[in-house]
Protein backbone atom coordinates (compact mmCIF):
# COMPACT_ATOMS: atom_id res chain seq x y z
CA UNK A 1 0.00 0.00 0.00
CA UNK A 2 1.32 3.44 -0.95
CA UNK A 3 2.19 5.69 1.98
CA UNK A 4 -0.13 8.70 2.40
CA UNK A 5 0.65 11.94 4.21
CA UNK A 6 -2.42 13.00 6.21
CA UNK A 7 -2.65 16.38 7.91
CA UNK A 8 -5.24 16.52 10.70
CA UNK A 9 -6.60 19.88 11.82
CA UNK A 10 -8.22 20.26 15.25
CA UNK A 11 -9.21 23.62 16.72
CA UNK A 12 -10.74 22.24 19.92
CA UNK A 13 -8.64 22.87 23.01
CA UNK A 14 -10.17 20.25 25.33
CA UNK A 15 -9.65 16.52 25.59
CA UNK A 16 -12.69 14.36 24.92
CA UNK A 17 -13.71 11.53 22.65
CA UNK A 18 -13.22 13.52 19.45
CA UNK A 19 -9.70 14.68 20.28
CA UNK A 20 -8.75 11.24 21.62
CA UNK A 21 -9.88 9.67 18.35
CA UNK A 22 -7.78 12.10 16.27
CA UNK A 23 -4.74 11.33 18.42
CA UNK A 24 -5.37 7.57 18.36
CA UNK A 25 -5.82 7.47 14.59
CA UNK A 26 -2.66 9.50 14.09
CA UNK A 27 -0.65 6.94 16.05
CA UNK A 28 -2.26 4.05 14.18
CA UNK A 29 -1.51 5.69 10.82
CA UNK A 30 2.13 6.00 11.87
CA UNK A 31 2.16 2.32 12.84
CA UNK A 32 1.01 1.47 9.32
CA UNK A 33 3.84 3.44 7.74
CA UNK A 34 1.95 6.60 6.78
CA UNK A 35 3.08 10.17 7.46
CA UNK A 36 1.01 12.34 9.80
CA UNK A 37 0.94 16.04 10.60
CA UNK A 38 -1.38 17.73 13.09
CA UNK A 39 -2.33 21.40 13.16
CA UNK A 40 -3.78 22.38 16.54
CA UNK A 41 -4.09 25.23 18.99
CA UNK A 42 -0.88 26.09 20.86
CA UNK A 43 -0.88 24.90 24.48
CA UNK A 44 -4.03 22.82 23.89
CA UNK A 45 -4.38 19.28 25.21
CA UNK A 46 -3.67 18.05 21.67
CA UNK A 47 -0.48 20.11 21.42
CA UNK A 48 0.77 18.73 24.73
CA UNK A 49 -0.12 15.13 23.80
CA UNK A 50 1.64 15.46 20.45
CA UNK A 51 4.93 16.12 22.22
CA UNK A 52 4.92 12.46 23.27
CA UNK A 53 5.00 11.18 19.66
CA UNK A 54 8.57 10.36 18.69
CA UNK A 55 8.55 9.57 14.97
CA UNK A 56 10.38 10.96 11.96
CA UNK A 57 7.08 10.62 10.08
CA UNK A 58 5.24 12.95 12.45
CA UNK A 59 5.07 16.73 12.84
CA UNK A 60 2.82 18.92 14.96
CA UNK A 61 2.25 22.57 14.05
CA UNK A 62 0.84 25.12 16.54
CA UNK A 63 -1.67 27.48 14.97
CA UNK A 64 -3.99 29.93 16.75
CA UNK A 65 -7.51 29.29 15.45
CA UNK A 66 -9.80 31.79 17.13
CA UNK A 67 -12.09 32.30 14.15
CA UNK A 68 -12.63 30.59 10.79
CA UNK A 69 -11.72 33.66 8.72
CA UNK A 70 -8.67 35.06 10.51
CA UNK A 71 -6.25 36.33 7.80
CA UNK A 72 -3.17 35.66 9.96
CA UNK A 73 -4.22 32.05 10.57
CA UNK A 74 -4.99 31.51 6.89
CA UNK A 75 -1.59 32.82 5.75
CA UNK A 76 0.21 30.83 8.45
CA UNK A 77 -1.70 27.67 7.51
CA UNK A 78 -0.87 28.13 3.83
CA UNK A 79 2.81 28.27 4.78
CA UNK A 80 2.40 25.11 6.86
CA UNK A 81 0.82 23.29 3.91
CA UNK A 82 3.65 24.38 1.60
CA UNK A 83 6.16 23.08 4.13
CA UNK A 84 4.37 19.85 5.07
CA UNK A 85 3.10 18.97 1.56
CA UNK A 86 0.27 16.67 2.76
CA UNK A 87 -1.70 14.47 0.38
CA UNK A 88 -4.97 14.83 2.30
CA UNK A 89 -6.34 17.32 4.86
CA UNK A 90 -8.62 15.77 7.49
CA UNK A 91 -10.64 18.40 9.40
CA UNK A 92 -12.63 17.87 12.59
CA UNK A 93 -14.15 20.87 14.42
CA UNK A 94 -16.12 23.77 12.95
CA UNK A 95 -13.43 26.48 13.04
CA UNK A 96 -10.63 24.34 11.65
CA UNK A 97 -12.97 22.81 9.05
CA UNK A 98 -13.69 26.28 7.67
CA UNK A 99 -10.11 27.46 8.01
CA UNK A 100 -8.19 24.39 6.85
CA UNK A 101 -10.91 23.38 4.41
CA UNK A 102 -10.90 26.75 2.65
CA UNK A 103 -7.10 26.99 2.50
CA UNK A 104 -6.81 23.38 1.29
CA UNK A 105 -9.42 24.06 -1.39
CA UNK A 106 -7.36 27.05 -2.55
CA UNK A 107 -4.17 24.95 -2.52
CA UNK A 108 -5.80 22.10 -4.44
CA UNK A 109 -5.45 19.52 -1.64
CA UNK A 110 -8.37 17.08 -1.15
CA UNK A 111 -10.28 17.45 2.12
CA UNK A 112 -11.91 14.79 4.28
CA UNK A 113 -14.27 16.19 6.91
CA UNK A 114 -15.22 14.32 10.07
CA UNK A 115 -18.50 14.94 11.88
CA UNK A 116 -18.29 13.58 15.42
CA UNK A 117 -21.53 14.87 16.95
CA UNK A 118 -25.21 14.43 16.11
CA UNK A 119 -26.30 18.03 16.75
CA UNK A 120 -28.47 19.27 13.81
CA UNK A 121 -26.71 21.19 11.02
CA UNK A 122 -28.24 24.37 9.59
CA UNK A 123 -28.67 23.59 5.90
CA UNK A 124 -28.26 27.19 4.74
CA UNK A 125 -25.61 29.08 2.78
CA UNK A 126 -22.72 29.31 3.49
CA UNK A 127 -22.94 26.68 6.25
CA UNK A 128 -23.87 23.91 3.81
CA UNK A 129 -20.63 24.50 1.88
CA UNK A 130 -18.75 23.05 4.84
CA UNK A 131 -20.22 19.69 3.87
CA UNK A 132 -21.26 19.99 0.22
CA UNK A 133 -18.49 21.99 -1.48
CA UNK A 134 -15.29 21.82 0.57
CA UNK A 135 -14.77 18.12 1.43
CA UNK A 136 -14.38 15.30 -1.06
CA UNK A 137 -15.51 12.79 1.57
CA UNK A 138 -17.21 13.00 4.96
CA UNK A 139 -16.62 10.54 7.80
CA UNK A 140 -19.23 10.30 10.55
CA UNK A 141 -19.05 8.54 13.91
CA UNK A 142 -22.29 6.61 13.38
CA UNK A 143 -25.33 6.19 11.17
CA UNK A 144 -27.34 8.70 13.20
CA UNK A 145 -24.79 11.38 12.32
CA UNK A 146 -24.72 10.25 8.67
CA UNK A 147 -28.47 10.86 8.54
CA UNK A 148 -27.91 14.41 9.84
CA UNK A 149 -25.16 15.12 7.30
CA UNK A 150 -26.98 13.71 4.27
CA UNK A 151 -29.87 16.04 5.10
CA UNK A 152 -27.69 19.06 4.33
CA UNK A 153 -28.47 20.57 0.95
CA UNK A 154 -25.94 19.65 -1.72
CA UNK A 155 -24.40 16.70 0.13
CA UNK A 156 -24.06 13.56 -2.01
CA UNK A 157 -24.97 10.55 0.19
CA UNK A 158 -22.35 8.38 -1.53
CA UNK A 159 -19.65 10.72 -0.19
CA UNK A 160 -20.68 10.13 3.44
CA UNK A 161 -19.19 7.16 5.29
CA UNK A 162 -20.06 6.02 8.82
CA UNK A 163 -16.99 4.73 10.66
CA UNK A 164 -17.54 4.08 14.36
CA UNK A 165 -14.68 4.60 16.79
CA UNK A 166 -12.61 1.47 17.22
CA UNK A 167 -11.16 0.15 20.45
CA UNK A 168 -7.56 -0.93 20.94
CA UNK A 169 -7.68 -4.33 22.64
CA UNK A 170 -3.98 -4.00 23.46
CA UNK A 171 -4.91 -1.24 25.89
CA UNK A 172 -8.50 -2.13 26.81
CA UNK A 173 -8.03 -5.69 28.07
CA UNK A 174 -10.68 -7.18 30.36
CA UNK A 175 -7.94 -9.05 32.25
CA UNK A 176 -6.66 -5.76 33.69
CA UNK A 177 -6.99 -5.57 37.47
CA UNK A 178 -9.36 -2.85 38.65
CA UNK A 179 -8.34 -3.09 42.29
CA UNK A 180 -6.28 0.10 42.34
CA UNK A 181 -9.17 2.50 41.68
CA UNK A 182 -11.41 0.71 44.17
CA UNK A 183 -8.68 0.97 46.80
CA UNK A 184 -8.14 4.66 45.95
CA UNK A 185 -11.84 5.35 46.48
CA UNK A 186 -12.14 3.08 49.52
CA UNK A 187 -14.61 0.73 47.83
CA UNK A 188 -15.07 -2.58 49.64
CA UNK A 189 -15.65 -5.96 47.94
CA UNK A 190 -19.28 -6.23 46.82
CA UNK A 191 -19.87 -2.48 47.13
CA UNK A 192 -21.41 -1.18 43.85
CA UNK A 193 -19.26 1.33 41.95
CA UNK A 194 -21.01 3.22 39.16
CA UNK A 195 -18.90 5.33 36.81
CA UNK A 196 -19.33 8.00 34.17
CA UNK A 197 -16.35 8.85 31.97
CA UNK A 198 -16.21 11.80 29.59
CA UNK A 199 -15.98 15.54 29.16
CA UNK A 200 -18.18 17.29 31.73
CA UNK A 201 -20.50 19.56 29.75
CA UNK A 202 -24.24 20.25 29.68
CA UNK A 203 -25.52 17.77 27.13
CA UNK A 204 -23.56 14.89 28.68
CA UNK A 205 -26.35 14.56 31.25
CA UNK A 206 -24.36 14.71 34.49
CA UNK A 207 -27.24 16.59 36.15
CA UNK A 208 -29.62 13.73 35.43
CA UNK A 209 -27.21 11.15 36.81
CA UNK A 210 -26.76 13.24 39.96
CA UNK A 211 -30.54 13.33 40.40
CA UNK A 212 -30.68 9.58 39.81
CA UNK A 213 -28.08 8.91 42.51
CA UNK A 214 -30.38 9.47 45.54
CA UNK A 215 -32.90 7.01 44.04
CA UNK A 216 -30.17 4.38 43.72
CA UNK A 217 -28.80 5.17 47.18
CA UNK A 218 -32.23 4.77 48.76
CA UNK A 219 -32.20 1.10 47.74
CA UNK A 220 -28.43 0.55 47.87
CA UNK A 221 -26.99 2.98 50.48
CA UNK A 222 -23.44 1.69 50.02
CA UNK A 223 -23.38 2.41 46.24
CA UNK A 224 -20.76 4.89 45.11
CA UNK A 225 -20.47 7.04 41.95
CA UNK A 226 -17.29 8.24 40.27
CA UNK A 227 -17.06 10.83 37.47
CA UNK A 228 -13.89 10.84 35.38
CA UNK A 229 -13.03 13.82 33.18
CA UNK A 230 -12.96 17.58 33.13
CA UNK A 231 -14.74 20.23 31.10
CA UNK A 232 -16.70 23.47 31.32
CA UNK A 233 -19.26 21.93 33.67
CA UNK A 234 -16.84 20.49 36.22
CA UNK A 235 -17.31 23.05 39.01
CA UNK A 236 -21.07 23.24 38.49
CA UNK A 237 -21.37 19.45 38.65
CA UNK A 238 -19.38 19.39 41.88
CA UNK A 239 -21.59 22.15 43.27
CA UNK A 240 -24.80 20.27 42.38
CA UNK A 241 -23.46 17.09 43.97
CA UNK A 242 -22.72 19.02 47.16
CA UNK A 243 -26.16 20.70 47.15
CA UNK A 244 -27.78 17.25 46.94
CA UNK A 245 -25.75 16.03 49.91
CA UNK A 246 -23.79 13.59 47.76
CA UNK A 247 -20.28 14.54 48.93
CA UNK A 248 -19.60 11.04 50.27
CA UNK A 249 -21.37 9.14 47.50
CA UNK A 250 -20.02 10.98 44.43
CA UNK A 251 -16.34 11.57 43.61
CA UNK A 252 -15.14 13.74 40.72
CA UNK A 253 -11.65 12.60 39.76
CA UNK A 254 -10.97 15.09 36.97
CA UNK A 255 -8.80 14.13 34.01
CA UNK A 256 -7.18 10.69 34.21
CA UNK A 257 -5.00 8.65 31.87
CA UNK A 258 -5.68 5.26 33.49
CA UNK A 259 -9.12 4.77 31.88
CA UNK A 260 -8.79 0.98 31.28
CA UNK A 261 -7.83 0.44 34.93
CA UNK A 262 -10.75 2.61 36.08
CA UNK A 263 -13.22 0.79 33.84
CA UNK A 264 -11.92 -2.53 35.16
CA UNK A 265 -12.89 -1.43 38.67
CA UNK A 266 -16.42 -0.31 37.76
CA UNK A 267 -19.50 -2.47 38.22
CA UNK A 268 -21.53 -0.28 35.83
CA UNK A 269 -20.58 2.31 33.22
CA UNK A 270 -23.19 5.03 32.56
CA UNK A 271 -23.77 7.27 29.56
CA UNK A 272 -26.46 9.86 30.34
CA UNK A 273 -26.15 12.21 27.33
CA UNK A 274 -29.30 13.70 25.81
CA UNK A 275 -27.76 15.22 22.64
CA UNK A 276 -24.63 15.44 20.55
CA UNK A 277 -23.46 11.83 20.68
CA UNK A 278 -22.68 9.65 17.68
CA UNK A 279 -21.04 6.46 18.87
CA UNK A 280 -19.29 7.45 22.11
CA UNK A 281 -15.91 5.78 22.55
CA UNK A 282 -16.64 4.88 26.16
CA UNK A 283 -19.19 2.29 25.01
CA UNK A 284 -16.87 0.13 22.86
CA UNK A 285 -14.23 0.61 25.55
CA UNK A 286 -16.65 -0.67 28.19
CA UNK A 287 -17.56 -3.57 25.88
CA UNK A 288 -13.87 -4.47 25.57
CA UNK A 289 -13.49 -4.35 29.37
CA UNK A 290 -16.68 -6.42 29.86
CA UNK A 291 -18.10 -3.58 31.97
CA UNK A 292 -21.93 -3.53 31.75
CA UNK A 293 -23.45 -0.34 30.34
CA UNK A 294 -26.52 1.76 31.11
CA UNK A 295 -27.01 4.35 28.36
CA UNK A 296 -29.58 6.79 27.03
CA UNK A 297 -31.26 6.44 23.64
CA UNK A 298 -29.12 9.10 21.96
CA UNK A 299 -27.43 9.15 18.55
CA UNK A 300 -26.28 5.71 17.42
CA UNK A 301 -26.19 4.33 20.97
CA UNK A 302 -29.36 2.18 20.64
CA UNK A 303 -27.88 0.60 17.50
CA UNK A 304 -24.57 -0.02 19.27
CA UNK A 305 -26.32 -1.59 22.26
CA UNK A 306 -28.32 -3.87 19.98
CA UNK A 307 -31.56 -2.18 21.08
CA UNK A 308 -30.96 -3.43 24.61
CA UNK A 309 -29.26 -6.79 24.01
CA UNK A 310 -25.81 -5.47 24.90
CA UNK A 311 -26.74 -3.04 27.66
CA UNK A 312 -29.61 -1.27 29.38
CA UNK A 313 -31.20 1.54 27.36
CA UNK A 314 -33.01 4.36 29.18
CA UNK A 315 -34.94 7.44 28.12
CA UNK A 316 -33.38 10.86 27.66
CA UNK A 317 -33.49 13.41 30.48
CA UNK A 318 -35.18 10.90 32.80
CA UNK A 319 -33.42 10.46 36.14
CA UNK A 320 -35.95 7.89 37.37
CA UNK A 321 -35.48 5.68 34.30
CA UNK A 322 -31.71 6.10 34.61
CA UNK A 323 -31.81 5.08 38.27
CA UNK A 324 -34.00 2.08 37.49
CA UNK A 325 -31.55 0.95 34.81
CA UNK A 326 -28.68 1.12 37.27
CA UNK A 327 -30.70 -0.68 39.97
CA UNK A 328 -31.65 -3.42 37.50
CA UNK A 329 -28.00 -4.19 36.87
CA UNK A 330 -27.02 -3.98 40.55
CA UNK A 331 -29.65 -6.49 41.62
CA UNK A 332 -29.27 -8.84 38.63
CA UNK A 333 -25.68 -10.17 38.33
CA UNK A 334 -26.79 -12.63 35.63
CA UNK A 335 -28.03 -9.76 33.44
CA UNK A 336 -24.78 -7.89 34.06
CA UNK A 337 -22.83 -10.91 32.87
CA UNK A 338 -25.06 -11.55 29.84
CA UNK A 339 -25.01 -8.00 28.46
CA UNK A 340 -21.28 -7.58 29.06
CA UNK A 341 -20.47 -10.84 27.27
CA UNK A 342 -22.66 -9.90 24.31
CA UNK A 343 -21.07 -6.46 24.23
CA UNK A 344 -17.60 -7.97 24.24
CA UNK A 345 -18.35 -10.37 21.37
CA UNK A 346 -19.89 -7.55 19.31
CA UNK A 347 -16.93 -5.29 20.00
CA UNK A 348 -14.40 -8.00 19.14
CA UNK A 349 -16.12 -8.71 15.82
CA UNK A 350 -17.19 -5.21 14.75
CA UNK A 351 -15.38 -2.46 16.65
CA UNK A 352 -11.68 -3.21 16.49
CA UNK A 353 -9.12 -0.59 15.45
CA UNK A 354 -8.08 -2.56 12.36
CA UNK A 355 -11.53 -2.25 10.81
CA UNK A 356 -11.70 1.43 11.74
CA UNK A 357 -8.33 2.17 10.15
CA UNK A 358 -8.96 0.06 7.03
CA UNK A 359 -12.13 2.03 6.33
CA UNK A 360 -10.53 5.39 7.18
CA UNK A 361 -7.53 4.83 4.89
CA UNK A 362 -9.85 3.61 2.12
CA UNK A 363 -11.74 6.90 2.47
CA UNK A 364 -8.48 8.86 2.09
CA UNK A 365 -7.66 6.89 -1.05
CA UNK A 366 -11.12 7.58 -2.50
CA UNK A 367 -10.68 11.31 -1.78
CA UNK A 368 -7.36 11.28 -3.60
CA UNK A 369 -8.92 9.61 -6.65
CA UNK A 370 -12.06 11.77 -6.84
Amino acid sequence: MKSIHILHSESATGWGGQEIRVFQESNLLLERGHRVSIVCQPESFMWNKCQSIASSNFKCYPLPMKSPANPFSMVRLLRILKQAKPDVIHTHSSIDSWLAGSVAKFAGIPVVRSRHISIPIKSIFPNNWLYSRIPKKIITSGEAISNVVTGVSGVVPENVKSISAGVDFRRFDFNIDGGAIRAELGIKPGQPLIGKIGVIRGWKGYDYLLNAAPIVLKKYPDARFVFVGRGPGFEQTQSIANSLGLEKAVTLLGHREDIPEIMAGLDIQVLASFAGEGTPQVIPQAFAMKTPVVATRVGSVPEMLGQGERGILVELKNSVDLANGIIKLIENPNIRKEVSERGYEFCKNELGIDRMMDETIATYEEALKS
